[in-house]
């Protein structure tokens, strides 16, 4: 049996086509490498019981990861385990355990440790303290506890940082078989990967920086490489989707990794995501070179004054540029644009959505979102409680839906910004618009039947079609 069982929770919709959970797979390698024994289960594709599961591990220890967005998923996992044997230590982690850590360790007594930031150092100490008495928690840096009904908080653990010390996260450690992630527009199965931690960028609506510090540590070239010809020749990946922030945030993180997959004369097709102010049309051909595919990029809004208000630290010029390079070198693009931000007004939007108009021919594939989220640790969060949107005791622990946002999320499990300027009405407009655009050629149509047949919801189709009457009527 094993000592330590490391889980993920189930949710209704798997992410990214049943992404493995990374950040819990490098927690899994560097804790073998401890000498640990441990079980990895990712709920999104075991569909056993979790009470199957704890009862036939019997661990002493059991790590749970999760988002603000599945953070409820994340709570039961706890609560069960309490429930087969209350002995059992129960660790939290990941970014929305790192920003409500106070908020945690108050309201579910089924969670006894937090960890703040990156997991692999704080877990091997806390496994060693309860599995060897090693040290005490109050000598573990980056965790939250409680003791004695008080919570402690320790000293801030400092970054990792040569990411390439850490073992590659163990593939074996999951089924991996079971994942079905496939390469867009070729449909061949692609493993992902993540070459850097951090991101200095810092943008209003997003906890990545906040998460792991504005510094940007990065694996070695050669590194990255050994790690994707260990997916290509041992587990039959034919393309790989890079998953950091952003793959081209410094130069010679980009230009090396396309040197050493030339240099090994590796042929395979790959997806990253960009920052439009950090490459040029030279990167981009070194880039498709090396095989990449197909880019992904935010624009988020084509109003100026929106986007310094978000610190995206993007001009549309430098969108439009890329706009071309891509066209003229054959690469796909990926481009999201989202409404609801910080100070953003009904005329900002109609801005952005006669933007997506003009550059229709440049953009293969649209990823638009009505509505910001508003995350933990974010300047969005801060905004939202000098607002009043958030109230001062607004709790993550407690239940949450908002009705009034189900033509937007699907699944309003996490508050949206609501502002005077851009409250519900307006972001109805908003959706309006962007159905009656989408719906404006037979394709737009074609593909959104098919999204409603997909997702097999009439409620949810029944609830947009209503807000699409609701804006049309408050316009």
């Amino acid at each position: 049996m094993p000592d330590i069982l490391l889980l993920h929770p189930r949710v209704n919709e798997r992410s990214f086509g049943g992404m493995p959970p990374l950040g819990l797979a490098w927690i899994a390698s560097y804790l073998e490498d401890k000498g640990y024994s441990l079980e990895l289960i990712d709920f999104q594709v075991d569909q056993r019981s979790v009470e199957e599961v704890i009862r036939k591990a019997a661990p002493k220890l059991i790590g749970i990861s999760g988002t603000s967005n599945t953070r409820y998923k994340s709570f039961e996992l706890a609560k069960i385990a309490k429930k087969i044997d209350e002995k059992i230590l129960t660790v939290y982690g990941g970014s929305h355990a790192t920003f409500t850590a106070d908020d945690t360790l108050k309201h579910l007594p089924e969670i006894d440790v937090v960890v703040i930031g990156e997991g692999e150092e704080s877990m091997h100490e806390i496994a060693e303290s309860v599995l060897r008495n090693g040290k005490r928690f109050a000598d573990i840096p980056g965790i939250c506890y409680r003791e004695n009904g008080e919570i402690i908080h320790n000293p801030y653990r400092p970054r990792i940082e040569t990411l390439e010390a850490l073992p590659l996260p163990k593939r074996h450690t999951l089924d991996i078989k079971r994942y079905d992630l496939r390469m867009d527009f070729l449909n061949v199965p692609g493993a992902s990967v993540m070459t850097s931690r951090g991101c200095p960028v810092n943008c209003s609506y997003c906890s990545a920086s906040a998460m792991f510090g504005r510094t940007l540590t990065l694996r070695s070239a050669k590194n990255i490489v050994d790690e994707i010809e260990i997916l290509i020749k041992d587990y039959g990946y034919e393309g790989i989707k890079f998953f950091d922030s952003t793959l081209t945030l410094r130069k010679s993180h980009i230009t090396s990794l396309c040197d050493e997959i030339m240099k090994r004369r590796l042929k395979f097709p790959w997806e990253c995501e960009v920052r439009v102010n950090t490459v040029t049309k030279d990167l981009l051909q070194m880039m498709k070179d090396a095989g990449c595919y197909y880019v992904d990029f935010g624009v988020e809004s084509a109003s100026e004054l929106v986007l310094k208000a978000m610190h995206k630290g993007i001009s549309l010029e430098q969108v439009i540029n890329v706009f071309k390079w891509t066209k003229e070198l054959g690469i796909y693009t990926k481009v999201f644009f989202t409404f609801g931000h910080i100070k953003e007004t009904l005329e900002d939007a109609k801005k952005t959505i006669e933007f997506i108009d003009t550059y229709n021919d440049y953009i293969t594939s649209p990823g638009i979102g009505v509505g910001i989220k508003i995350y933990p640790g974010t300047q969005v969060e801060r905004y939202a409680y000098e607002i009043g949107c958030l109230d001062k005791e607004f709790s993550w622990i407690a239940p949450y839906h908002c009705k009034e946002a189900e033509f937007m999320s699907g699944e309003p499990n996490v508050p949206l910004l609501i502002q005077p300027q851009m409250g519900f009405r307006e972001l109805r407009q908003i959706r309006y618009l962007l159905l009656k655009r989408r719906l404006k050629n037979p394709a737009g149509i074609l593909r959104s039947i098919k999204d409603a047949w997909n997702k097999d919801n009439i409620k949810k189709i029944w609830v947009i079609a209503k807000g699409m009457i609701q804006a049309k009527l408050s316009k």
